[in-house]
């Protein structure tokens, strides 16, 4: 399972792949359970088992290292369609709706994101080197 955790954390390594996030530390527990609670199934694809495996791995240890009401987080991008369908599992359920909101929000994100990457497609040629030349 490490295998495919180190491939994402090196493919999505550079800075502007992570969201920093600031969790109500009772959701985060929340969250954790609807985790163990989809870890628990069987029937999960290796790469969503350890995806899963990985953001409790992050949770935990977020929650951790700080003792206020708030646990600060710095999530990647890739693991946010893990989260949309970790939501998607348990959306009737109302003991996790922590998960909802920060479904919401990672949602929310990746449609500003999305904006971005059509603002800059439509460019003309010239800047976008200028841009990428740039990062």
């Amino acid at each position: 399972m490490s295998v495919i955790t180190d491939f994402y954390q090196f493919k999505y390594s550079k800075s502007c792949y992570y969201i920093d996030l600031f969790i109500n530390r009772n959701a985060l527990v929340s969250i954790e359970d609807a985790l163990d609670e989809r870890l628990s199934n069987l029937h999960l694809t290796k790469d969503s088992e350890c995806a899963y495996v990985r953001l409790l791995e992050l949770f935990q240890d977020s929650r951790k290292l700080s003792n206020s009401t708030y646990v600060e987080l710095k999530l990647n991008k890739c693991y946010l369609n893990y989260i949309k369908n970790l939501y998607y599992h348990f959306m009737d359920r109302k003991e996790y709706i922590p998960l909802k909101a920060l479904n919401d929000y990672a949602q929310l994100y990746l449609m500003s994101d999305l904006e971005n990457v059509y603002r800059f497609n439509i460019l003309n040629e010239d800047i976008k080197i200028r841009v990428l030349s740039n990062v």
